[in-house]
């Protein structure tokens, strides 16, 4: 009797044990987005597709995340590198991405999409120009390719420093008037060395990557880039999906000096990572790098920011940070997205309603899935 009815005990025990693990697991799976955000900010880039694909998964994408508790996206940062559909026009590709925003958060603005130049774009009315922007619960600095281009062995390294020095004035004036919102910087081209174009496609980085950590020793910054997805390029930093916080080491270009082994290794005090490709990646995965298609979402909280990546089968990887400046009252700060963060607002909402138009008409012929 006494063995019976210690074996109901135990049997008991085990289900109520197994129960609190399933529960647990149930719980954490509920758990990927912080309930205190609150912002939550999207970034994708590099969608580099003949079709409609990419655009594609990034709904797929953004419906993992929906479905993982997700709240609508404040924002939306992309890149650059938007399509092959009509050679080098990006507007179709901008317009396919607004177009799949709202296809899963609806109530999303599709204002609130910011989109910068890549080195596979010619200039457009859809690119936010270089420059700094008031994004309401963060502060936003984009950089397009004109002006931190590739393969800069090729030109003059004043580019470079002319947007080094716009950068450092406007990072200096939310400094001198105390503004302790985090700053998103983001361009096409990153600031890493990398033995593309021989050592020489991002030359100059070095003239940015200072501005950046000397103001990150008193401000909370994110560095957000595209570009390289290629083993044979930054295969050592994790090729598709990479992340590095303030601490960590960096290998930095030494300018003018063109080589596949000429670097500086530099520590960082800001956030560096990539915008998540969604579209292309040419890594063959290895012990140090992925070929991961992701999109990443980032999560403003007051005491921490947090970067949450996903792929098409749902949750990749997870990461955090601690904020140097808790949030204050930039807790309860939001921007209005009444107009399109663009360089031409009239010409691109005229672009925007033609692209809208031609892509539906293609798609009613089967040509692509508007």
């Amino acid at each position: 009797m006494k063995k019976t009815a210690m074996r109901i005990f135990s049997f008991v025990l085990a289900l109520i044990m197994a129960l609190s693990v399933g529960c647990a697991s149930f719980s954490a799976a509920q758990a990927t987005f912080s309930a205190d955000a609150y912002s939550t900010i999207i970034t994708a880039s590099d969608f580099q597709t003949d079709d409609a694909a990419a655009y594609n998964r990034f709904a797929t994408v953004l419906g993992k995340m929906k479905n993982d508790g997700m709240p609508t996206p404040h924002s939306v940062l992309i890149g650059g590198d938007y399509t092959k559909i009509l050679f080098d026009i990006a507007a179709p590709g901008v317009v396919l991405i607004k177009n799949r925003l709202l296809s899963v958060y609806p109530d999303a603005n599709k204002n609130s999409v910011v989109c910068i130049q890549g080195n596979h774009d010619n200039p457009s009315s859809a690119f936010a120009k270089t420059g700094l922007y008031d994004m309401g619960t963060y502060s936003l600095f984009c950089i397009n390719e004109d002006d931190f281009p590739w393969k800069q062995y090729l030109r003059s390294n004043s580019t470079v420093k002319n947007t080094a020095s716009a950068l450092e004035a406007s990072l200096k004036k939310l400094e001198e008037k105390g503004d302790t919102r985090p700053v998103i910087v983001i361009t096409h081209v990153p600031l890493h060395h990398t033995v593309r174009a021989g050592g020489g496609d991002n030359l100059y980085a070095s003239y940015i990557f200072n501005v950046l950590n000397k103001a990150a020793e008193n401000m909370d910054i994110i560095f957000l880039f595209g570009h390289n997805h290629s083993s044979a390029y930054d295969d050592y930093i994790g090729g598709a999906v990479n992340f590095f916080e303030a601490g960590d080491t960096i290998r930095i270009p030494v300018p003018g000096e063109r080589s596949e082994d000429t670097y500086s290794e530099e520590t960082l005090n800001f956030t560096y990572t990539n915008c998540g490709y969604i579209g292309y990646s040419g890594n063959t995965d290895s012990a140090t790098s992925t070929s991961k298609l992701t999109a990443t979402a980032i999560e403003l909280c007051s005491d921490r920011i947090n970067f949450v990546r996903y792929g098409e089968d749902g949750l990749f990887s997870t990461e955090s940070v601690e904020r140097i400046n808790e949030a204050g009252d930039s807790c309860f700060t939001d921007a209005a997205f009444d107009k399109p963060i663009v360089g031409d607002e009239t010409g691109w909402n005229r672009s925007e309603s033609f692209w809208t138009v031609i892509l539906s008409i293609l798609s009613k012929l089967g040509f692509i899935k508007f």
